[in-house]
């Protein structure tokens, strides 16, 4: 599921004019390509080869990541924790080059994760196994979809822009 969300959304980028997809909708805002290289960063701390979960990290896993997609499902604006800084986009990325660091990050997830291994580390929810981590990493990239809908809007996405969007809006997403 995720990965079809990753390439609904990549196609969403692809198929825009590129001034559309580097382009701030407001000052301060991030540009689609922007959006695109943090869920690179972000997808980028899932690891295949963990350190062994402990049995508290095993018991509470699932739990902590429904608590956080619980979260991130709100409607709401949720600022990365300090701690996260290193997920933040850059001043200028360029699309090509972002697609492919997703596509080579993504490369590194078809070999089989390590059994009852720590797949990643939320700076505020802790680490998660790998089905963990994956939804999280979903919940994660559809908690920016409106986000996606309000930059395509505010850089005058009319009818051409959207029908992109709507598209894909709601795609549901696998690991594979």
């Amino acid at each position: 599921m995720l990965d079809a969300h990753r390439a609904a959304f990549a196609a969403r980028l692809d198929a825009l004019p590129s001034a559309v997809v580097h382009a701030a909708p407001a000052p301060g805002a991030w540009s689609l390509a922007q959006l695109a290289e943090h869920f690179v960063r972000i997808d980028a701390g899932l690891t295949l080869t963990g350190p062994p979960a402990s049995a508290i990290v095993r018991a509470t896993s699932g739990a902590r990541r429904r608590a956080l997609a619980g979260v991130l499902s709100l409607p709401l604006r949720i600022p990365a924790p300090p701690s996260a800084a290193g997920v933040m986009p850059s001043a200028d990325p360029r699309w090509p080059e972002v697609r492919d660091r997703w596509d080579d990050v993504r490369a590194e997830w078809r070999s089989t994760p390590a059994e009852g291994a720590v797949a990643y580390r939320h700076p505020l929810a802790g680490p998660f196994l790998f089905d963990d981590a994956l939804a999280f990493l979903l919940a994660h990239h559809r908690h920016h979809d409106a986000q996606v809908e309000r930059t395509l809007a505010a850089l005058g996405g009319g009818p051409a822009l959207r029908s992109e969007a709507k598209k894909t809006r709601g795609t549901q997403v696998t690991a594979a």
